[in-house]
């Protein structure tokens, strides 16, 4: 079979079932948020306009023989990640490798290359050589219409149709400024290597929330019970640090 496409029998779809429920009650009833349901199919203008179509991407790489495609930062994650536990590596390499597997999703196209022949990374099932690392959009594309000149995709994510609506959804809300826009629905993501199971598959339900608030009013009815919360948040060194 093809991965990363799942079937859900009733004990799945039960459980589904129950997790939108509450997901529904506690969000969008309690915070009196607008939910709204856009269709999967997205012109490409939109996704265009908010970088998917440019930026929505992994960095591939083939084996040279058999053309077979690998996620890039996957390989390089497992070869470190034995090479971590190993006990006879000395302790300021480890730093470099932990280091080195912090910052792989920010690493380019050359850099992510450098890493691999590095490492002496390998096709893992055959052991041939590999690509150079080359950027592979994730998105699902199709076209609308019979004449196939009208490009789009099938949303990755679930957020956009929220963003399209802002302005008809501001006029559901009288005008006023903050409100929520909530949307449940489908997700389409065309990974280059499925895998965890259901955590990373290529059609998923998605649960998205967009809080539209004016910068320089915070009237929130329960703002002040977070006025004073400062929350922990890591600048860039600090993430990656070991």
């Amino acid at each position: 079979g093809v991965a990363g496409l799942y079937d859900f029998g009733p004990p799945g779809c039960a459980v589904k079932a129950n997790l939108l429920a509450q997901w529904r009650q506690h969000f969008v009833l309690h915070e009196n948020m607008l939910e709204i349901e856009c269709p999967a199919v997205t012109p490409e203008v939109v996704l265009k306009t908010s970088g998917h179509v440019e930026k929505f991407i992994d960095l591939m790489v083939k084996d040279v023989k058999t053309q077979t495609c690998f996620r890039a930062d996957h390989l390089l994650e497992d070869v470190i990640e034995p090479m971590l536990k190993d006990p006879t590596v000395p302790r300021d390499k480890k730093k470099a490798m932990e280091l080195d597997k912090n910052r792989v999703d920010e690493m380019s196209p050359e850099e992510l290359g450098g890493k691999l022949k590095e490492y002496g990374v390998k096709a893992p099932d055959t052991g041939n050589d590999l690509t150079s690392p080359f950027p592979f959009n994730l998105m699902f594309a199709t076209q609308i219409g019979p004449m196939g000149n009208n490009q789009a995709y099938f949303r990755p994510e679930t957020a956009q149709g929220i963003f399209v609506n802002f302005r008809d959804l501001l006029y559901y809300n009288g005008g006023r400024l903050p409100f929520a826009g909530a949307q449940v629905g489908r997700g389409y993501r065309n990974e280059i290597a499925p895998r965890q199971g259901l955590l990373r598959v290529r059609e998923f339900e998605m649960a998205e929330i967009e809080h539209f608030v004016h910068p320089e009013k915070k009237d929130h009815p329960r703002f002040a019970s977070v006025a004073d919360l400062a929350p922990l948040l890591f600048n860039r060194e600090r993430q990656a640090a070991v």
